[in-house]
């Protein structure tokens, strides 16, 4: 039995720092602390090896997700983060393309001059 769940990842310098993904855990119905605790996905951890969190963040882990009642009676939940993410990254795009659109009419303008110099320094005895 289990009193609802909690999310958690490892501490820095645990894990790889791509592994320090968010994980689900369980939170055991008993009072005394257990000496590990066991992610949805099957990781197990010991004291002082997590951070709690108090809201999603970072990289979650997909096994988690998949298992997670929350998941289960909400689907939309990882569809909405995904939804996040794909508009974070359009914005990125569109900041990426407004600078290339910058950079080559910045060029351009450079190259214009170099043309301007070059047809005034022919003109030179």
């Amino acid at each position: 039995m289990t009193d609802g769940v909690m999310l958690a990842r490892p501490i820095p310098g645990l894990v790889n720092a791509s592994q320090r993904v968010s994980h689900v855990f369980p939170i055991p119905a008993t009072p005394a602390p257990p000496r590990r605790i066991t992610a949805l996905c099957g990781a197990s951890f010991g004291p002082g090896q997590l951070e709690r969190l108090d809201n999603p963040s970072g990289m979650p882990c997909e096994r988690c997700l998949t298992t997670s009642p929350q998941g289960a009676r909400n689907p939309g939940l990882p569809t909405a983060r995904l939804d996040a993410i794909e508009r974070t990254l359009h914005q990125m795009q569109v900041q990426i393309n407004g600078i290339k659109t910058a950079l080559a009419a910045t060029l351009g303008e450079h190259h214009d001059h170099d043309e301007v110099r070059r047809k005034d320094s022919d003109g030179l005895p």
